[in-house]
């Protein structure tokens, strides 16, 4: 089980591709994961909001985790 007190922050991202890609591989290697997201407003000048997407593993999986992200 993650929870917040056990899980590490492995990615964070605006691109829906790139986290929809990194979430494929971690169910691909049936590690647990969890995910945030976050509407981020754009500027004064009035551009749209965009999703800031933040992907967590387990602390201990950290690691494998990344290293399959560097195989991407």
């Amino acid at each position: 089980m993650i929870g917040f007190w056990n899980r590490a922050e492995l990615l964070i991202t605006y691109d829906l591709k790139r986290f929809c890609q990194v979430r494929d591989v971690l169910q691909a290697a049936g590690l647990d994961y969890r995910y945030k997201t976050k509407s981020v407003s754009g500027s004064t000048l009035g551009t749209t909001s965009r999703l800031e997407y933040r992907l967590f593993v387990h602390r201990d999986n950290l690691e494998w985790a990344q290293t399959l992200l560097k195989e991407l």
